[in-house]
């Protein structure tokens, strides 16, 4: 069986996103560091650990820098996300995505893919098309897939398991 990363942005999207990607060997990589405030961030680090160990799903992660002093989330994050050209949005899939094409080129993962595509508030078209062109420039294979019928499935999933589930994407901003 052939090894995916999964760039797992919450354990609601992953638990959709995983349904369809049974053919693989998952390997769950959790890199969010646009995720607001530090209690948020933990409650779904949390929450992805423990879903990942209910699935017997390999985890790796990266630490987001400004996780050992919160002041820092508006330098390292929040002032170049407002500052992009192409908006917060964008700027957060680029960054945790570029992070996920890295991590996979670094241990020899050929496959890669993310649980943003499952959300029906992310900008799909916008992360399928970064996905593709990364892949191309990095001689890897993007995986698409499409879970957004299923999306809330995954959530009523995670929340009958008795896990977090969150009410906002994540940013300073989108808690608004």
């Amino acid at each position: 069986m052939e090894k995916i990363l999964l760039h797992t942005c919450c354990a609601p999207c992953s638990a959709s996103t995983i349904t369809l990607l049974q053919e693989y060997e998952i390997v769950s990589l959790w890199f969010n560091p646009n995720i607001y405030p530090l209690k948020e961030h933990l409650a779904r680090y949390d929450t992805w650990n423990k879903y990942m160990d209910l699935l017997n799903i390999q985890k790796m992660e990266i630490k987001a820098d400004w996780l050992d002093d919160e002041t820092k989330y508006e330098d390292l994050w929040l002032n170049d996300a407002v500052k992009c050209d192409k908006g917060r949005c964008y700027y957060c899939y680029l960054k945790r995505l570029e992070k996920t094409v890295e991590t996979a080129k670094q241990t020899g993962i050929k496959n890669f893919s993310t649980t943003l595509l499952s959300s029906p508030y992310q900008k799909h078209d916008v992360i399928k098309q970064m996905c593709e062109d990364m892949a191309e420039k990095n001689g890897l294979n993007f995986v698409y897939v499409d879970p957004r019928k299923i999306h809330y499935d995954g959530v009523h999933k995670i929340k009958k398991l008795g896990l977090y589930s969150q009410r906002y994407c994540g940013c300073k901003l989108s808690i608004r």
